[in-house]
């Protein structure tokens, strides 16, 4: 009979996420220790926080880092003196900027893995895109790192992941995010990952790289480019039994955490488009209403 596995649930799981996001590591002579090669809506945030009580140290989950690791609250224009939208101050999110440059398919291949060195610079490990297209080139980056990818039923996996494109690719949403200082470049963000995966997921004769099999296209990818020695899959189901061996470390003394993966990246990017929102209509009406109180008080 198999031993059951203890994990503690967390009940905010937006708030894990954005905790765990926006953290800058701040001892930057650590180095990537794993590289989390599964794919999104495999259970990266739960693995995410399982590895940041095992390697004590900051994990980048990659995905929501990008877009919210030096967002932070919104200027206001409501404040004395008011902070303009595209001031200097308020537009310099170079950790979103560099992943864009990582995925830029006109790169070498020793460009691509400077840009990866300089991102992760201080992080024990990295999970979730677009950090998993890079999986070869943070293999050669971090040559001691072990290679671990979370795993899923194929199935249920493509349920879960194509309701997450529903909700974070709309072409509208990159129009209302140009009002937040790190959002307004996640167009180019996205579309970096569409030209990475083109290259990474090559189509062949009757090969379709969608629904349940694309899940099997990442791990044929990474078996090609990740040596067979340093790359192993965990099922965060089985807890910490598997994954403390392989790492070769002590399981620790607490239940395995388990975060909601679907609910805390929806919460969170749906909290992002309100943000954007509520800063565009700072944008538009609070100028109008500065305009029309003048013409009033002059008229």
């Amino acid at each position: 009979m198999a031993e059951e596995v203890k994990t503690i649930h967390y009940a905010d799981t937006n708030a894990v996420l954005l905790d765990i996001s926006s953290k800058k590591p701040t001892d930057l002579s650590r180095h990537i220790e794993v590289i989390g090669a599964g794919f999104s809506r495999t259970a990266t945030v739960s693995f995410t926080l399982a590895l940041q009580i095992l390697l004590k140290g900051h994990v980048c989950h990659a995905g929501s880092a990008s877009l919210m690791r030096e967002e932070g609250p919104p200027p206001s224009l409501l404040s004395f003196p008011p902070q303009f939208p595209f001031s200097k101050a308020n537009t310099t999110p170079e950790f979103i900027k560099k992943w864009i440059q990582a995925l830029d398919p006109a790169n070498s291949k020793e460009t691509t893995v400077k840009i990866l060195k300089d991102l992760l610079a201080g992080y024990v490990a990295c999970t979730d895109s677009p950090s998993y297209m890079f999986a070869g080139e943070l293999s050669e980056a971090f040559p001691d790192a072990k290679v671990i990818v979370t795993t899923r039923d194929p199935e249920k996996w493509w349920a879960s992941f194509s309701e997450l494109i529903k909700i974070v690719m709309p072409r509208w949403v990159r129009v209302v995010f140009w009002s937040m200082p790190t959002l307004r470049w996640y167009g180019k963000w996205a579309d970096g990952m569409t030209k990475r995966r083109e290259v990474i997921y090559p189509p062949g004769p009757g090969r379709r790289i969608d629904g349940p099999g694309f899940l099997e296209a990442h791990h044929e990818y990474l078996k090609r480019v990740v040596p067979r020695e340093r790359l192993f899959f965990f099922d965060v189901k089985e807890g910490w039994g598997p994954l403390c061996k392989i790492l070769n470390v002590p399981i620790p003394d607490e239940p395995f955490p388990h975060a909601n993966d679907r609910l805390a990246v929806e919460q969170a990017f749906k909290g992002l488009i309100k943000e954007a929102f509520v800063r565009w209509l700072e944008i538009l009406i609070v100028p109008a209403m500065v305009v029309g109180a003048y013409f009033f008080m002059t008229r």
